[in-house]
């Protein structure tokens, strides 16, 4: 059965995502290390609220508040995916994402130890409009020498307030 011009022209797209310039492995998300004192003090906090809840009668407040810990240390117990990581001439690829430069508003990466350095990029997607990619000892200047060159950077960023107070208390 022949293709047709559309499929044609995406199997095209997927397959120059995979003309690589650098790539390498990254994990899907960054995973903190939690120590006993952190899970005690979410099992505590979560038990105080559950208890109030009960007391009050907000039942659906206490079973909220009984099951978040379970769900913690659930997620807890899964590593991160290590996924490909491709910069080509035509876009990155993120596992099965592909973000042609066109599509890149801008990009900055942040190098603040102890932590790896990160390749943000912010997207016109409404689906994933910020990506984050662990660089994992990629050589972070020669890669924005590159990046510069197909989008725009965003000199000076930080880490948002948000994501510092994320990090500060383990929530990943």
């Amino acid at each position: 059965m022949a293709k047709t011009k559309a499929q044609k022209a995406s199997s095209v797209d997927e397959s120059n995502f995979d003309q690589a310039l650098a790539a390498w492995m990254a994990p899907h998300y960054l995973r903190y290390e939690r120590g006993w004192f952190w899970f005690a003090a979410v099992f505590t906090i979560c038990g105080g609220l559950a208890t109030y809840g009960y007391l009050t009668g907000s039942i659906a407040m206490a079973v909220l508040f009984a099951i978040v810990p379970l769900v913690l240390m659930l997620e807890h117990l899964k590593k991160p995916e290590a996924i490909p990581v491709v910069i080509s001439p035509y876009g990155i690829r993120f596992g099965e994402l592909r973000i042609p430069y066109s599509n890149i508003r801008r990009f900055w990466i942040l190098h603040h130890p102890p932590y790896l350095d990160e390749l943000h990029l912010l997207t016109n997607s409404r689906v994933h409009p910020e990506i984050t990619i662990q660089l994992m000892g990629t050589d972070a200047a020669l890669l924005r020498g590159y990046l510069i060159t197909q989008a725009l950077e965003w000199e000076g960023k930080r880490l948002s307030s948000m994501d510092t107070l994320v990090r500060i208390l383990r929530l990943t």
